[in-house]
């Protein structure tokens, strides 16, 4: 028998040590399922990205220096000043002229910044970003499509922002504003790269990684985390284990998503990109793993709270002690004054232990029901179920205390 209850100790104890291993990786791999196989969470994820202010002046910048590779304003202006002196003109109109290339040239960059701008900072810009983002989806999960001919477009040497749309859009403006000078903006096919081929590969590997274990990842992970507790001599202990695991779980993917949060400054000056831009997008991104992971690591310490209570160590006996005193009171205090619960509260005694199971339960379909969850409400179903367990253990009717 005691070689048989070892083995339930170490088949528990491996399974939760499993199970605490996988945690971040079930994080990981179900984010990445919902972002790179369910097209409308990306989506999601992405469009508000249209309207934030560093990303705006990222691409605001980028556009114009896309720009004026390709046109030189200042041979322009010169060219028609030249022009204009070689008609004939006295000798100090031709000066005053000749004075006003440079100034006139810094005009066209200063009119073409203003319409890029305008462009991007438009409620038209963020529309364009959520269909050209939906189409950008679609390039990253076929493979066979190497451009998806919108504004997020994958390449062999990376990942990146297509910016001729965004020019094209600055022509029309242009044009409208009857500048005839935007005509000689060619087409512009340049992309702001976010990530390397390296992250290409590593978005090929994750695309095929997260729809093959995104959805089970979790699932067995719950289930390593319920056997290990089940197979266990000790189910308080193993209990304890698992809340534990839980937290440190959940916990090390949060400080790590983090620290990555604080590495943006350096990718920014490595790709010589904004840093603050790359900061929006990237906590955008890392926005539902993070709160997931929070969540995670609190429900873990709140197990293992619950868990402790009812271990052997002395101080959780003494605190059991304490409110099992306190609800003998209150149920003789209720007795003595003619409240009693009759056949109900007899079998919330018989079956207390159901009882408890089936609050937990209850708790845990709560949180599932309420995803994406917060915090608070993490703590409010905490809280009601911490409440009703109190109240059941109130209405019951002991034998030894009526």
């Amino acid at each position: 028998m005691g070689g048989r209850g070892r083995w339930r100790a170490w088949i528990s104890a491996l399974c939760i040590v499993v199970a605490s291993v996988l945690v971040p990786v079930s994080i990981v791999t179900a984010w990445g399922r919902a972002q790179l196989v369910e097209e409308d969470t990306f989506v999601a994820t992405l469009a508000p990205l249209a309207s934030d202010p560093a990303v705006q002046k990222m691409i605001i910048d980028e556009t114009t220096a896309a720009i004026t590779d390709q046109v030189d304003f200042a041979a322009i202006t010169s060219t028609a000043i030249d022009g204009i002196v070689s008609l004939g003109l006295p000798p100090a109109a031709a000066s005053a002229l000749s004075l006003l290339s440079q100034p006139a040239a810094d005009g066209l960059e200063s009119l073409v910044d203003r319409a890029v701008t305008q462009v991007v900072t438009s409620d038209g810009f963020a529309a364009v970003w959520a269909t050209a983002t939906r189409a950008g989806h679609r390039a990253l999960t076929t493979a066979a499509t190497s451009d998806g001919g919108g504004l997020v477009v994958r390449r062999d040497d990376g990942v990146g922002i297509q910016l001729g749309a965004i020019v094209d859009a600055v022509k029309q403006h242009l044009t409208a504003q009857g500048v005839r000078v935007a005509g000689l903006i060619p087409p512009v096919d340049r992309v702001v790269i976010l990530g390397t081929g390296e992250t290409l590969a590593m978005i090929r590997t994750g695309h095929a990684v997260a729809a093959a274990v995104g959805y089970w990842a979790p699932v067995v992970t719950l289930g390593l985390l319920a056997a290990g507790i089940l197979v266990a001599r000790r189910r308080a202990t193993a209990l304890l284990g698992a809340g534990l695991g839980l937290l440190i779980g959940g916990g090390a993917l949060a400080i790590g998503i983090a620290i990555g949060a604080g590495l943006m400054t350096t990718v920014g000056t490595q790709t010589g990109l904004e840093p603050s831009a790359l900061a929006a997008i990237y906590a955008q991104i890392a926005d539902g793993m993070a709160r997931t992971s929070a969540i995670v690591a609190l429900v873990g310490a709140v197990v293992a709270v619950l868990a402790w209570t009812h271990g052997r160590s002395r101080a959780a006996i003494a605190l059991r002690g304490v409110i099992g005193a306190v609800n003998s009171d209150v149920r003789r205090a209720r007795i003595g004054r003619g409240l009693g619960t009759g056949a109900v509260g007899r079998w919330l005694f018989a079956q207390r232990g159901v009882v408890r199971a089936v609050i937990a339960l209850v708790a845990i379909a709560g949180l599932f029901a309420l995803r994406p969850l917060s915090a608070s409400e993490v703590a409010l179903v905490t809280v009601v179920a911490l409440l009703t367990w109190w109240i059941t253990e109130l209405l019951q009717t002991r034998p030894d205390e009526a």
